[in-house]
């Protein structure tokens, strides 16, 4: 396993103990967590959280474009997605859960915390939310 690999799966595994610890939703994905569980949830598992849902996208889209083009690893995938910033979620840890705390304090709580980030990843690019 690759540095990088092994620091992905340590950012995941923290993500979902220190999520999972304060969540008022039983997931072990993470999936059905709202705006409830983002308020409960102290600063570094929102960070975590965010990381690892980043980290998820990213790769995904990395096993897309090797599936397409066998010749192109996974890693050079994802080295090519980070360095382009041409991921689905071009921005950073940061930009993310900041914007999802305005989010939470706009709108209602009850949207699942997946498409609060795909809402304000929509409207940070201009673009219509995925809905």
């Amino acid at each position: 396993m690759t540095r990088g690999a092994c620091v992905l799966s340590a950012v995941l595994v923290v993500t979902m103990v220190m999520v999972s610890a304060t969540a008022a939703v039983e997931d072990p994905h993470g999936v059905g967590y709202d705006g409830r569980d983002w308020e409960a949830m102290p600063q570094a598992a929102r960070l975590a959280y965010v990381a690892g849902f980043l980290t998820g996208a990213t790769t995904q889209q990395a096993v897309e474009r090797h599936r397409a083009n066998p010749r192109v690893s996974i890693d050079a995938a994802v080295s090519e997605i980070v360095r382009s910033h041409t991921g689905t979620f071009p921005f950073g840890v940061n930009v993310y859960a900041s914007d999802l705390q305005d989010y939470y304090f706009r709108n209602a709580l009850p949207t699942k915390v997946y498409q609060a980030l795909l809402d304000e990843n929509a409207k940070m690019l201009r673009r219509p939310s995925p809905r």
